[in-house]
């Protein structure tokens, strides 16, 4: 077993982290961590978790009614639950080129950080026995053209081998050309035809506007979402000095420029983009949280999903 399995969750060093030999083991690692901190599930699954009473109502089970209640106040009530169904999950992957990025101070791309934490939280979902699926761009196959995507699909399950084959696929997605987001989620909006949990890993960079209309119809479906904005330390912090050439990853268009001159100005614009999704994603009842590839994923989940623990 790997050094880092065996030692404190607790105490994240990124260059453990880095040194682990797959994305399996990464997972598992950070599975780990989020599960040693957690308070409650996370997710809408099954559960025996005693919420409150609603009154009966013709038509519902007469096998969820309390007796015990109904012989001390004479009233017809129905025992209700903290969750009551089977999640069903797709994790939504962002393959556009600017995934690729790695600043020095980070443990991973942001590529390698969202398949982590997609993995993670599919190991998560199947252990508390919902299904899970992946919906991601992938490369082009064998004797296609270049330039064709290939939409890599893993129906939702709960078999015990689900996580071999959402690994498996994670492990065969490659990067490309730009936005492929807003597809994604047009697609998820016709492929899930019952109420469902999307989860959309990706660093948000691509037009605002198609892919606010894309959440809007998920969620005009029912959809339940959750968005984990993955970036790069370089993005939010902007660390850098001296003059340099930046290269647009997805365009490769170059612009020159000059290092801590345009700090002030770059760290005012991001931090409106930033604002202008929280924005967007709380309008629209998402969860979202900014994930920094320099920081402990476990940590960053426990951000989205911990809930804290009820007074008794």
């Amino acid at each position: 077993m790997p050094e880092t399995l065996t030692a404190e969750v607790g105490a994240f060093d990124p260059r453990l982290l880095g040194r682990l030999p797959g994305l399996e083991w990464k997972a598992r690692y950070v599975m780990e961590g989020f599960l040693s901190g957690r308070h409650g599930s996370p997710f809408h699954g099954p559960s025996v978790e005693f919420r409150d009473y609603r009154e009966y109502q013709p038509g519902d089970d007469l096998r969820r009614i309390d007796w015990r209640l109904y012989a001390r106040n004479d009233r017809l009530c129905i025992r209700r639950y903290e969750q009551e169904t089977n999640a069903r999950c797709y994790v939504l992957c962002d393959t556009s080129a600017s995934m690729a990025y790695r600043g020095r101070g980070a443990w991973g791309s942001k590529f390698e950080a969202a398949k982590l934490l997609g993995l993670a939280i599919g190991w998560l979902l199947l252990d508390q026995g919902d299904a899970v699926g992946l919906l991601a761009g992938g490369a082009a196959s064998p004797g296609e053209d270049a330039g064709t995507e290939e939409l890599r699909y893993v129906r939702p399950s709960q078999k015990p081998d689900q996580v071999g084959l959402l690994l498996r696929e994670m492990n065969r997605l490659s990067l490309r050309g730009g936005p492929v987001l807003a597809e994604l989620l047009g697609h998820a909006a016709r492929i899930a035809h019952r109420r469902s949990l999307v989860v959309l890993l990706s660093d948000l960079l691509e037009p605002s506007e198609e892919l606010r209309r894309a959440l809007e119809r998920l969620r005009f479906y029912g959809h339940d979402g959750v968005c984990l904005q993955v970036l790069d330390p370089d993005e939010i912090d902007f660390p850098f000095e001296e003059p340099a050439v930046f290269e647009d990853m997805e365009t490769g268009l170059t612009r020159r420029v000059a290092g801590r001159e345009v700090r002030e100005a770059y760290s005012t614009r991001f931090q409106a983009f930033l604002e202008g999704w929280r924005t967007t994603l709380r309008d629209l009842r998402l969860r979202h949280a900014v994930v920094r590839t320099d920081e402990d994923p476990a940590a960053a989940l426990r951000r989205v999903f911990a809930r804290p623990r009820k007074s008794r």
